[in-house]
């Protein structure tokens, strides 16, 4: 017999001394199961402080090698991507099946499909996974505003506030706030544009999430806006620059506070324009920025008493 200690890809415990000795209150013996030292007579558990290395993942020159352990939780999944799904082609050994095996996995894939969801709300959440995921990609956002949107769905379908409105709308509504609440500057125009409803279905369902969830939005500021909305318009960098020193001198007097930020950008922009002879309407300004011709000239107005 070896003398070598046996291999364990488990606790970090030594099986020799974990197997030997007594309970210390009925003098039993003691087992190991699951990283826990407990009697088996009276069931004490002596200690359970072993870190269970066995499904640690394997590292790589590509990252985590996930053969053993899976991909990771996500909540941008309706079963947080548990889900397993009956593969396609050949066998376990690459080798081709036969016709009569491709007709029944084809009906256990089709009865796994239906079995898939335990209820309608699962199902609906299920879509609106999806739909989130597909916005997201429509408009080029991380996967950190996929999984937070997926979340506000969840937390929205639990508070029941989905009942008798569009899965499409609150979809898209979450992305957006997902985007309000992280400090990215994305209008609801452009979500609106690759989501399946209108913009006005969009905001109303977003005012249903923001009263409702109560949501920690930060605050848009007219600087963080500028950019956007001079790339819609191509402005020239003189024209942008201009209009971000209008924008600073209306912060600085107090004109932007209280007041739509994108007011503030389109009437600044305005009158940089007017200063270097880009001669662009009110109305193509206003409707990139998505604002009124009216609010424009109200800042409009501000921004020139306050250079006066």
């Amino acid at each position: 017999m070896s003398s070598s200690k046996p291999y364990t890809d488990g606790f970090d415990e030594d099986p020799d001394t974990d197997l030997r000795g007594a309970c210390p209150e009925c003098t039993g013996a003691v087992a190991v199961d699951g990283g826990e030292r407990a009697c088996t007579d009276c069931g004490l558990v002596i200690d359970g402080h072993g870190l269970a290395y066995g499904n640690r993942p394997r590292w790589s020159e590509d990252g985590p090698d996930t053969r053993r352990t899976g991909a990771p939780l996500t909540p941008a999944r309706h079963d947080d991507g548990l889900s397993s799904e009956i593969g396609r082609g050949g066998d376990a050994n690459g080798n081709p099946l036969s016709a009569r095996k491709r007709r029944q996995i084809r009906r256990l894939r089709r009865e796994h499909t239906r079995g898939r969801f335990r209820s309608k709300a699962e199902q609906n959440l299920a879509f609106a996974c999806g739909e989130i995921a597909r916005i997201v990609g429509a408009i080029d956002l991380k996967r950190d505003i996929r999984e937070f949107a997926s979340r506000l769905f969840r937390r929205a379908q639990n508070r029941s506030l989905i009942r008798g409105r569009s899965l499409e709308g609150f979809a898209a509504a979450s992305v957006f706030a997902a985007c309000r609440c992280r400090g990215i500057q994305r209008p609801a125009a452009e979500i609106a544009s690759v989501a399946r409803c209108d913009e006005e279905t969009l905001l109303n369902d977003y005012r249903t999430l923001n009263v409702e969830l109560q949501l920690e939005t930060t605050l848009q500021k007219p600087d963080q806006l500028l950019p956007g909305i001079a790339s819609t318009l191509e402005l020239e960098h003189t024209v942008a620059n201009r209009a971000r020193e209008l924008i600073r001198e209306a912060e600085s007097a107090g004109i932007a506070n209280g007041r739509r930020p994108a007011g503030v950008v389109a009437a600044a922009i305005y009158l940089a324009g007017k200063d270097f002879s880009d001669r662009r309407t009110q109305r193509e300004i206003a409707d990139a920025a998505g604002v009124s011709t009216v609010t424009l000239r109200q800042r409009m107005y501000d921004l020139e008493e306050t250079g006066e």
